[in-house]
């Protein structure tokens, strides 16, 4: 996903991408829980986002 969106010129030449253990890096769980959710309702299921309650604001950005 990375080299794709840099060689449409999306991300910076100069922005760092580095893969980590899940286990040792907790922050990196929040982003992906939250991905998992908007996934989900995306495909029809709601009770996740539902339970997120009504302040839940997503931006979505294409990367076509």
């Amino acid at each position: 996903m990375v080299n794709a969106l840099r060689a449409r010129n999306v991300l910076p030449d100069e922005m760092r991408v580095e893969w980590c253990d899940p286990l040792s890096e907790e922050l990196l769980w929040l982003p992906d829980i939250l991905a998992g959710v908007i996934a989900s309702a995306a495909a029809g299921e709601v009770d996740l986002m539902a339970a997120l309650g009504a302040d839940l604001v997503i931006d979505r950005l294409r990367c076509d």
